[in-house]
């Protein structure tokens, strides 16, 4: 947003993002359903996501932020628009090729878990190592000691039923950061945590973003973890209404 309250413009859709432009959205549409029943979620988003900055994505519930992040992702197909990501367009890849590149290149923790109840935490937190090809027991151990960080050092065998949910999730944010991802999207990371666990979540998260090849989109609702972005991007009813930078000392 500007310093008059207007909202940032973005560049045309033909123009190519900057060499600083981690993940370019312009004209974005999505909808669910058919015929009468559909339902348009996101109409028409233009985002710019910069590397080396952690973006919040706030606003009301069922304003589009979930599914905005998961288009991001490559998770969901789009309807129109144009969606770079990391310098290649997510928009002509078959859904093969995105969910190799997603695993290759991006991390997502997501607002249910969805850990496998049948793995231990660390074989939980070794899946996207596997999924790039490395050997059983090396991925294991690179996801027990991403656990040791997140705090969980002793629970590395525990299946997810005998965890907490905050345990659950820091779980969920390991396998998101194991395999050192350019692009890390969060769903509510914090929502199952109390304030300090939430604040070292966010703080290593942060870290990811700080690295100038690399950058972090959060989606929250919890104003305790604003002070760790960069930029917060307001969505209302399926469109961007407000971006601002976020001053540290005002949100502390």
């Amino acid at each position: 947003m500007s310093m008059d309250g207007s909202v940032e413009q973005g560049t045309s859709a033909q123009e190519q993002p900057s060499p600083s432009v981690a993940v370019q959205v312009r004209g974005l549409v999505k909808s669910f359903g058919a015929g009468d029943t559909t339902v348009t979620v996101l109409k028409g988003i233009d985002l710019d996501v910069h590397f080396g900055e952690l973006l919040l994505l706030v606003g009301e519930s069922g304003g589009g932020k979930t599914t905005l992040l998961s288009a991001i992702a490559g998770i969901l197909d789009i309807d129109a628009g144009e969606l770079e990501v990391l310098g290649a367009s997510l928009t002509n890849m078959t859904a093969g090729t995105r969910t190799s590149f997603r695993g290759q290149r991006m991390g997502f923790v997501f607002q249910q878990f969805n850990l496998l109840p049948a793995l231990t935490a660390a074989e939980n937190v070794a899946i996207p190592l596997l999924i790039q090809g490395l050997s059983r027991t090396e991925a294991v151990s690179r996801g027990r000691l991403m656990l040791e960080r997140m705090g969980l050092g002793d629970r590395t065998e525990f299946l997810p039923r005998n965890l907490s949910g905050g345990q659950q999730q820091r779980v969920a944010v390991a396998r998101a950061l194991v395999n050192d991802p350019q692009l890390l999207v969060c769903d509510e990371p914090t929502a199952a945590l109390d304030g300090p666990n939430g604040q070292k979540i966010m703080e290593l998260i942060r870290d990811v973003g700080r690295a100038p090849n690399r950058c972090v989109i959060v989606v929250t609702h919890d104003s305790r973890v604003f002070h760790f972005g960069d930029r917060m991007a307001e969505l209302t009813d399926g469109r961007i209404v407000g971006i601002h930078p976020i001053h540290a000392e005002a949100t502390a």
